[in-house]
């Protein structure tokens, strides 16, 4: 497991854990489906579509054995050839009773020069409704990004932004513009890392 955190959902926190995807995982990204009433459909319409890529592109990797299945595999394959590229799926788990057992997914690449590449971040569309009520699973994935890069030696996390995601990365930039790509330097990474701990001990709402 990279990290447990808890995000809010409509009757409180919910306990999720963060952890590379494993064979047979990628089964559940295709059960994604958007809900009956959602205030965005086309939000919805992109989540299922790119939880579908990050699939695909992650088993086209595994043929290739070019890509990995746990924190350990990834360490041992880019310790073997410091200059591979590796990729992996980064996938957001529910602990317990939840809308779906796999709530937020994000395929990334290690580079050859030890960078990491987001290429695709999706949340569950249950979860990426703006009147949903549900709120913290894509910082959530980024914080689990930062933390393996963390654990690799990374100090730069880069990927390309839409139009609909580039408000997103320039929130967890601290405001920093972001127009169609994105740069995550050891200063942005750690201040990720330092949310964990907070992000770990949400409280329902019932409580003080």
């Amino acid at each position: 497991m990279i990290a447990q955190l808890s995000i809010q959902t409509p009757s409180g926190p919910q306990q999720v854990r963060l952890e590379l995807a494993r064979m047979g995982d990628d089964a559940e990204l295709k059960k994604w489906k958007a809900p009956r009433h959602h205030s965005r459909p086309d939000l919805a319409a992109d989540a299922v579509e790119l939880a579908r890529l990050a699939g695909k592109r992650w088993r086209y990797y595994l043929r290739r054995n070019e890509g990995a299945t746990s924190l350990e595999e990834l360490l041992e394959k880019t310790t073997a050839n410091p200059t591979s590229e590796i990729g992996f799926i980064l996938m957001a788990k529910a602990v317990g009773e939840s809308v779906s057992p796999t709530l937020g997914v994000a395929w990334c690449r290690r580079t050859w020069c030890n960078h990491l590449v987001l290429d695709f971040l999706a949340v569950h569309p249950a979860l990426n409704d703006p009147v949903g009520g549900y709120k913290g699973m894509g910082f959530g994935l980024f914080i689990g990004i930062a933390v393996v890069a963390e654990k690799l030696g990374c100090h730069l996390v880069w990927g390309e932004a839409t139009e609909s995601s580039c408000t997103f990365y320039q929130k967890l930039l601290g405001g920093t513009p972001v127009l169609d790509h994105f740069f995550f330097g050891a200063e942005a990474l750690d201040a990720l890392r330092r949310e964990l701990p907070l992000r770990s001990k949400l409280k329902p709402k019932s409580q003080p």
